[in-house]
């Protein structure tokens, strides 16, 4: 058994992460550590009463040092920030160690973008060139294997990658790319904001952060780092889900080759499904499925995609990229079916 520890989980990371994994035959999860809450985890999250026995485990440096030589994985599931400040003394406490960071502290490969989309310097930036970005269906699958850290991507960058990178990997993009991603209350942390919270959003609908997000230099750097892309995310009056649509500009290539650009790369991705209308979230919430589908026409590809940003854009990433670290099959605790509704 693969023994994991969850650091920060008090948030929907940890929690996403503890709902899949009680049910990963190949993992025992040791601790779920919070520097607030105290007693049964079944009292924070109350959905997985009956699932998990675990208290929560009082954080500190040295409970961080015990857990990183106890365990063979670490997920750190905290606030962007975070990870970069203590990851290095567990990776040199614990050689053996393997760690999903689902924070965006090392998800760029170059330190001088981290000021300009983070607001702060990288501590570490020597840690940059240790991280594998986890997207698997994207060509990281080989990396992520034998990595040692593996940044997991941003919920939106994750959509919008997945909606382009077939495109990108045959060369059909012909011009500039604009993306609109559409994301549910979640996707803004569990402690409530003036603006994100979700009796905010009810009944509402908005932009935010047009062209200047700070998942744009993900989706950027995996398209080869050439591509312009436009990208506006918006808010949404639910509470989970990513729907992305994608205008690309795809020149004179055929409606044929564009199609054979997705099901080349995805036929036999255990966790990419297509569809010949556009999906609806209802179908990937709760999994770590994306569905796509592509309407090539007069030079451009509409690419509509939709996934959980909780699952496929969070947790579900993370233990798909955890069961390649340790040579699992892939779909390992992952493998279910949505909710309907």
């Amino acid at each position: 058994m693969i023994r994991a520890a969850i650091l920060g989980g008090t948030g929907y990371g940890g929690m996403e992460l503890l709902r899949y994994l009680v049910g990963h035959p190949g993992v025992e999860v040791t601790a779920l550590t919070s520097r607030s809450e105290e007693g049964p985890v079944s009292d924070r999250h109350p959905h997985l009463a009956g699932f998990t026995r675990l208290n929560f485990t009082k954080e500190t440096e040295d409970v961080r040092l015990r857990l990183a030589r106890e365990n063979d994985v670490v997920f750190f599931a905290k606030p962007h920030g975070v990870s970069a400040t203590e990851l290095p003394t567990l990776l040199e406490a614990a050689p053996e160690l393997r760690v999903v960071d689902l924070s965006g502290d090392f998800r760029l490969p170059d330190p001088g973008q981290y000021p300009t989309w983070y607001g702060y310097e990288h501590p570490h930036p020597d840690l940059l060139a240790l991280s594998e970005y986890g997207l698997a269906e994207c060509g990281q699958r080989d990396a992520v294997r034998d990595a040692r850290l593996v940044a997991n991507p941003g919920c939106h960058a994750a959509a919008s990658i997945l909606a382009l990178w077939p495109l990108a990997r045959l060369g059909l993009i012909k011009g500039r790319v604009s993306v609109v991603s559409v994301t549910g209350s979640s996707g803004s942390g569990a402690r409530p904001k003036q603006g994100t919270h979700h009796p905010e959003r009810f009944s509402n609908f908005k932009a935010y952060r047009p062209l200047y997000h700070q998942h744009l230099p993900e989706v950027i750097h995996a398209m080869g780092g050439d591509t312009r892309v436009d990208f506006v995310p918006h808010s949404a009056p639910f509470a989970r889900g990513i729907h992305v649509t994608a205008f690309v500009p795809v020149g004179d290539a055929t409606d044929d080759a564009v199609h054979e650009a997705f099901t080349g790369v995805y036929h036999d991705e255990p966790f990419v499904r297509r569809h010949d209308v556009p999906p609806d979230l209802r179908g990937c919430v709760g999994t770590n499925f994306v569905d796509y589908c592509v309407t090539p026409g007069d030079g451009v590809a509409c690419v509509t995609l939709a996934i959980d940003n909780l699952g496929k854009g969070m947790a579900g990433s993370a233990i798909q990229n955890m069961n390649l670290m340790f040579g699992l099959e892939e779909t390992t605790g992952l493998d279910r079916p949505g909710a309907g509704l």
